[in-house]
């Protein structure tokens, strides 16, 4: 297979170890050889997903045909935060924030409430005591919802896996 997961994790760690500095990585291989064109396979595949620098892999018109050629590279912050166990920087800047408005969340639960199968009447009672709630105890009810779906964490994982299927 041309894309080879190893050669990658080398090369990445290979160019984290002198980060920001740049190394010229195709100094292991032969040119034209099947390795080197492999190499050459890989170090674009990273460059494409921004783990190494745009000029890690220069394309050219040349007269050898191939038009690739591997230049002084370095690893990019994404690539160091890939290497990292936690993710790195990217896991904390790349948090993501859900909000809904009061609102919102009284029709997403009035519309579960009218999927459920309780009795029509209790829907409409339950409906009724939503639409009277206030911005405050909805969202007291929203963290009452999460903590009920915490303690019931092996029926959470249920729903959500029939949810992802």
């Amino acid at each position: 297979m041309l894309l080879d997961r190893e050669m990658q994790l080398s090369m990445l760690t290979e160019l984290s170890k002198v980060y920001p500095s740049q190394i010229d990585l195709s100094e292991k291989y032969d040119y034209g050889t099947d390795e080197y064109y492999k190499f050459i396979a890989n170090l674009a595949y990273l460059k494409d997903h921004k783990l190494v620098s745009e000029n890690s892999l220069l394309v050219s018109k040349s007269l050898d045909g191939d038009g690739f050629h591997p230049n002084l590279g370095s690893i990019t912050h994404t690539g160091m935060d890939f290497l990292a166990d936690d993710g790195g920087l990217s896991a904390i800047l790349g948090v993501v924030t859900i909000k809904f408005e009061a609102e919102q969340f009284r029709t997403i639960l009035e519309s579960m409430i009218l999927s459920s199968n309780l009795p029509t009447e209790r829907k409409q009672t339950m409906i009724d005591a939503l639409r009277e709630l206030p911005a405050e105890s909805i969202k007291h009810l929203t963290t009452r919802i999460v903590d009920v779906g915490w303690d019931n964490l092996d029926s959470l994982m249920t729903i959500i896996q029939n949810s992802l299927l």
